[in-house]
């Protein structure tokens, strides 16, 4: 059984695909309602009481929180209901920082991921979201698992790093999303419909995944993920187009290993 700790937009879906697939998933979330609309959904059983699961049972715990506390409190909470080891893949984003933190406090007898995904709620709904994993070396089981939740995983070294490739990941979607709205407002001031610059953009080079998104992604976790990346590292680039743009794109292709004349 496959416990899910967070029935929220990426913690239920990935619940909802497992259950899809024949898995028996148990959601656990502390909003009743949420938890009565998640069973309804899944067919699959929820509460908000860890003293009634079956620990034997458990194949693996998905802990989908907001806050990096919320993840502390969650290893308590399963700390003090089991003693037995457990395989456990943490999805909320965290800062680098309080991944490392969070992870040091984890029993040792304890298989723990740090695994953030990217994909948003259909991507946690279809098994297609990319997860950034750090932790020990997978097993058969767990890479099945893995399989099951994800359409890809980039492994890191260590705790913190995917929360930095994952937060840096967000920050260039932010950025991405910013200007397409600054462009889509550039055009309508300057007398051209903004839904007609962003049909030209939907099927020409401006085009991105949040230009596609841009009317139904969720913004404001955007912002809260550059948020933690800015307390993270102290500031971000300012992109200024008038200056500096030549310079980034040719050390990043030097970064990349490819010759600045291709």
């Amino acid at each position: 059984m496959h416990l899910m700790i967070g029935l929220g937009p990426i913690g239920g879906n990935i619940g909802a695909n497992l259950a899809e697939r024949g898995q028996s998933v148990y959601g656990y979330d502390f909003n009743l309602e949420r938890n009565r609309e998640w069973s309804e959904e899944t067919q699959s059983p929820s509460g908000n009481d860890l003293a009634v699961i079956d620990w034997a049972s458990v194949e693996s715990v998905h802990i989908a929180v907001r806050l990096a506390d919320q993840v502390l409190s969650v290893f308590a909470a399963l700390k003090q209901h089991t003693d037995q080891a457990l395989t456990v893949f943490v999805h909320t984003t965290l800062s680098p920082n309080d991944a490392k933190r969070i992870f040091a406090a984890a029993p040792t007898h304890w298989r723990t991921f740090e695994a953030p995904v990217s994909g948003g709620p259909k991507g946690a709904r279809q098994g297609s979201m990319t997860i950034f994993l750090s932790g020990p070396q997978q097993t058969d089981v767990e890479d099945k698992i893995l399989a099951n939740i994800s359409g890809r995983v980039f492994s890191m070294d260590s705790y913190g790093q995917p929360a930095l490739v994952k937060l840096l990941n967000n920050a260039l979607g932010t950025y991405n999303l910013a200007a397409t709205a600054q462009m889509l407002n550039l055009a309508e001031v300057h007398g051209v419909p903004a839904k007609s610059l962003f049909e030209v953009i939907a099927v020409s080079t401006g085009k991105s995944w949040m230009s596609d998104n841009l009317i139904d992604v969720q913004y404001d976790l955007l912002l809260k993920d550059v948020g933690l990346l800015h307390s993270e590292l102290g500031s971000l680039p300012t992109i200024n187009l008038d200056q500096g743009v030549e310079e980034a794109i040719l050390q990043a292709r030097t970064l990349l290993g490819t010759k600045a004349d291709q």
